[in-house]
């Protein structure tokens, strides 16, 4: 697929001017979308919480999504296709859905069509025999189109490519054009969107797709400055020499094209899934997020560990996209590293880990494959696939229909590069501490939670101030660091946190000491942070947990230390302040830990989380490495314990060979009752337990990477 919908350190985030012609608008199912103007852009109702009867049906739980990109110089394509094995592979690996490709990123078609080009070297309907064969199976066949990908209409027509602001041509991973050999990107706001909708239609009329799949629809996040892009912003209002103003222009073309390829699936399939592939990322604007909610059946989260996600992505973007009202479906590949990456197959424990976290996240999986040209499955790869897949669909009873139990919430930072690392950091923190917590924006309800974390950066307007008192009043409890919490213009706070502003930190080095009298554990030691923070003093109401050291001086030529100066003598200033609901960090101690991962800025933030959320849902003993988390169904409480180690054995990529087991893990489960049972699922063994203030204790005899412990009648 090679989407760009994924997380890095430093990389994240119709309608055309003119028409082809009216067999292609014919064909395709749609009419063109006259014009929005700026202040238009986000008036689409929210999706419906629930899909509508006689409409979608749901997902299968066991998915592969088949990806085909094929050079046309590449010869004898499909020359080792036989259907019935294609398909007799895919059901022996307990397989019950696969995505395959009506056109692929080099612009072929796979099929007999009239309005594109079969790939040159393919001589029969491998589309139309995938479909047949798979239904033979009971297997699900949603189909693949690639859209702002498509390298012969880009070599054949230059007036429909994407540009940069500066006038270059924009292309997968920045490249595109012949010295590249990338793929050049094209823009929907040109007549290729026409001939798209074609195909389009032309597949989901002459086959019976059970859904379709539109692929890498993102542009470069500054938008497109192509003429007709450029030309509309005029019209529109907008000006092409803001960033801020490309912006808003790319999600209305990206919103009007979504519509139209998506209303030509609810015309010829209205019972299909619809998905399109690229809005729904982790930092998506939160407005066009939900926006793009209306052109989806479903939510699914691409994140291939081994390629540019890694591994915090996935839990991470589940924990955000889950509660957006959608079915949501995970997607790890069957590689090494990612898409395309022929000669290789993903470690079982890897692949078993990567489906296992997809469970224990309240969604369904999925697995890429990339199709050899010759047209024949890899075995090798399932026989990987199958082991884990079948014991996917044997705990399935479990996770069909299961949510994810949280009590605390995150608010999502979307300031660059800094913002990405506060998400990940208090991610990382929450996971290593087992709490559970969804990632939420803004608009989030927030009395659905026990305690929000506002990190490091959250300065406040009014909405949100307004919004977060009548929080705090109506009993809920804050954490925030740095700047959360302050004004706009960053001189005072404007929430109840028991101090005061003064300043940003004046020094170079900035150094913590937590107070005897709140120890609580800790080390008498004086600590770094890494990053320096504000200088706060606290006032009525508040109590200083921790305090700032200065040191001996700020390097200069002539005074001279190597890393950070020593600790040399205590401030008046607070590092740590609690009131009764609040607990407040003076450094930004959130993407610090992401960034240099030391241990005492997640104690610190535990110290914290016992102040204000006392009796955590889930309490489990064991290493740092062992996550747990919590779904339901409606009358069990589901406890997901996965310990598999990702190890850093390249430069680039993180590597799980291998299963760790750990024993008799004492887990106790916070509960309005007592349960009637509680056993280990699939194994249906039973489980001693007790109940002791409020919980459900229990004992794991052993976790060998996953286990499902199942409180029945709750």
């Amino acid at each position: 697929m090679m989407s760009q919908t994924r997380v890095s350190r430093r990389n994240l985030l119709k309608g055309s001017l003119a028409l082809a012609g009216t067999q292609i608008l014919a064909l395709a199912g749609g009419e063109q979308a006259t014009a929005q103007s700026p202040t238009d852009q986000y008036t689409v109702a929210a999706p419906p919480t629930t899909p509508e009867k006689g409409h979608y049906t749901g997902l299968p739980f066991r998915h592969i999504h088949l990806d085909f990109h094929t050079s046309p110089a590449i010869t004898g394509v499909g020359k080792d296709f036989d259907p019935a094995e294609f398909a007799t592979t895919l059901q022996q690996a307990a397989v019950n859905s696969i995505t395959i490709f009506a056109k692929c990123h080099h612009g072929m078609a796979y099929y007999p069509t009239k309005i594109g080009v079969q790939h040159p070297n393919l001589s029969f309907d491998l589309l139309g025999q995938m479909i047949e064969a798979c239904h033979r199976k009971d297997i699900r066949t949603p189909v693949y189109i690639s859209t702002l990908y498509d390298q012969r209409a880009w070599r054949e027509h230059g007036d429909w490519r994407a540009l940069n602001a500066d006038g270059s041509e924009e292309g997968h991973r920045g490249g595109a054009g012949p010295t590249k050999a990338q793929l050049g990107r094209l823009c929907v706001n040109t007549p290729y969107l026409d001939y798209l909708s074609a195909m389009a239609g032309e597949v989901l009329t002459n086959y019976e797709a059970d859904g379709i799949f539109y692929d890498n629809f993102l542009y470069d996040p500054t938008g497109c400055s192509c003429a007709a892009c450029v030309a509309e912003r005029e019209h529109l209002g907008f000006d092409s020499r803001k960033q801020e103003d490309r912006v808003k222009h790319m999600h209305l073309v990206m919103e009007r094209t979504m519509q139209r390829l998506v209303a030509i699936a609810r015309e010829k399939r209205p019972k299909a899934t619809y998905f399109v592939n690229g809005p729904l990322n982790l930092r998506q604007d939160p407005k066009f997020l939900r926006q793009s909610l209306n052109d989806m059946t479903h939510i699914e989260i691409e994140s291939l560990p081994g390629g540019l996600w890694g591994y915090n992505y996935f839990p991470m973007a589940a924990r955000r996209l889950r509660n957006l009202g959608l079915e949501t479906r995970g997607m790890t590949g069957a590689f090494h590293r990612s898409w395309g990456d022929f000669g290789t197959v993903r470690n079982q424990a890897a692949l078993d880990y990567e489906c296992y976290s997809m469970l224990a996240q309240a969604t369904m999986c999925s697995v890429g494959d990339h199709l050899h040209p010759g047209g024949r499955l890899n075995g090798i790869t399932y026989d990987r696939v199958g082991r884990t897949y079948r014991s996917v669909a044997a705990k399935e009873p479990w996770c069909r229909g299961a949510k994810a139990v949280t009590e605390i919430a995150s608010l999502m930072t979307y300031e660059g590069t800094d913002g990405v690392d506060s998400d990940l950091g208090i991610a990382q923190m929450l996971t290593q501490l087992r709490h559970q917590f969804d990632l939420i924006d803004a608009e989030a309800d927030f009395n659905k939670y026990k305690l929000l974390i506002l990190p490091d950066s959250h300065q406040l307007d009014n909405d949100l101030q307004g919004k977060l008192m009548a929080y705090l009043n109506g009993g809920g409890r804050l954490i925030l660091s740095d700047k959360s919490g302050l004004d706009p213009a960053g001189e005072r706070f404007v929430l109840p946190v028991g101090a005061e502003y003064m300043s940003r930190w004046k020094f170079e080095d900035q150094y913590l000491e937590v107070l005897d009298s709140e120890r609580n554990g800790f080390p008498h030691m004086i600590e770094i942070a890494y990053e320096t923070g504000a200088a706060v003093l606290p006032v009525s109401g508040g109590t200083s947990i921790a305090r700032c050291w200065r040191a001996y001086f700020d390097k200069e030529y002539d005074h001279f230390q190597v890393e950070q100066t020593p600790p040399s003598q205590p401030t008046e200033y607070s590092a740590m302040v609690a009131t009764s609901n609040t607990v407040y960090f003076a450094t930004p101690i959130f993407r610090t830990y992401a960034r240099f991962g030391y241990s005492f800025y997640r104690d610190l933030v535990a110290n914290a989380m016992r102040r204000l959320l006392a009796d955590p849902l889930i309490v489990a003993e064991g290493p740092s490495t062992m996550q747990a988390t919590v779904t339901e169904q409606s009358s069990r409480r589901i406890v997901h314990l996965l310990n598999y180690i990702p190890e850093r054995r390249t430069p680039t990529l993180d590597i799980v060979e291998d299963v760790n087991p750990l024993r008799d893990v004492k887990i106790r489960l916070r509960m309005s009752g007592r349960p009637a049972k509680v056993y280990l699922a699939p194994e249906r063994q039973d489980l001693k337990f007790t109940c002791v203030n409020g919980y459900a204790e229990t004992v794991v005899p052993i976790l060998a990477g996953h286990q499902m412990v199942v409180f029945e009648g709750v």
